[in-house]
């Protein structure tokens, strides 16, 4: 896990093992929650994920132009910039890919250098770890990762398997975001049991 200073990680991926964790949730959460705390700062929030993209859809927003564009040499980055509702949290979503994206990946380092030069912050959404290759590619280009597990729910080798990964793709692993904890823990850590409410962020991807 990671050990260095907090304060100098400026772009996350975030992902998970498998599908439907609640990846692009947490991510667009993270991502809003940034931009809130921080509203001098320029946020960017990315949907790597080409092949079961939602970015797009969660924020009520055209899919393309988008990340397929800048890989594919497309577009620039002033293309497929997307504007939020909060002035400091744009978006580029993921655009439309024929074909496999992994042929297209070599070009990633260079589109997010791009982008971490004109943003301050990057939140990059990105497929499952282990039935796809794609996010071993792009990880080792952010300065970490943030793994989202669905509690109860995930086979603890597979998030393992995960982490294997992404250690020998000499990715940096910051930490778990343990989601949709609702009815998985003991009734005395329940929000009804404290009165509080609680939503779930699962959802299909």
């Amino acid at each position: 896990m990671y050990r260095g200073n907090p304060s100098e990680v400026k772009s996350i991926l975030v992902t998970s093992a498998t599908k439907h964790e609640g990846k692009s949730l947490v991510a667009s959460n993270l991502a809003i929650a940034m931009a809130k705390r921080e509203s001098d700062k320029q946020v960017l929030l990315i949907d790597c994920d080409l092949r079961r993209p939602v970015i797009h859809s969660l924020f009520g927003m055209e899919r393309e132009p988008g990340f397929a564009d800048l890989i594919t040499l497309e577009a620039e980055t002033r293309d497929v910039i997307h504007d939020s509702e909060l002035a400091n949290l744009k978006i580029i979503s993921s655009g439309e890919m024929l074909g496999s994206p992994s042929h297209w990946f070599a070009n990633v380092k260079d589109v997010l250098d791009k982008c971490k030069e004109q943003f301050d912050v990057l939140i990059c959404d990105a497929p499952p770890v282990v039935p796809v290759d794609d996010t071993a590619v792009i990880a080792p280009h952010l300065d970490g990762v943030l793994m989202v597990v669905l509690a109860g729910k995930t086979d603890r080798m597979v998030v393992k398997r995960a982490i294997d990964i992404l250690n020998d793709a000499k990715a940096e692993i910051l930490g778990v975001a343990l989601n949709d904890l609702n009815g998985t823990l003991p009734y005395y850590y329940n929000y009804k049991y404290y009165g509080y409410k609680y939503k779930s962020q699962r959802e299909n991807t």
